[in-house]
């Protein structure tokens, strides 16, 4: 992935367009990764392939209830859960 300091991305803009055409940027601020620019068509894809992940897990936890099968978790642990998961997958 190409990386671009946020200086040189503000000043170096249409690079950065034009390399995000060809796949995700990387632009740090006080040497660390900071955001990501991409393509549409990508940002596309990414945002479709999430949607259909949680189609299917919402389906299946339907499907669950409707085989009366019930979570032994509160909604309350079921978030933290799901809260400390997303956590672990950032670092």
């Amino acid at each position: 992935m190409i990386t671009f300091t946020a200086n040189d991305a503000k000043n170096k803009f249409g690079e950065v367009i034009d390399a995000a055409l060809q796949g995700p940027v990387s632009i740090t601020k006080h040497n660390r990764p900071s955001v990501v620019v991409m393509s549409d068509a990508q940002y596309q894809s990414l945002a479709h392939a999430k949607h259909k992940e949680l189609k299917a897990a919402v389906v299946a936890g339907f499907d669950q209830l409707d085989r009366r099968e019930f979570s032994p978790y509160t909604v309350e642990e079921i978030a933290e859960r799901v809260i400390a998961r997303k956590l672990g997958e950032a670092t």
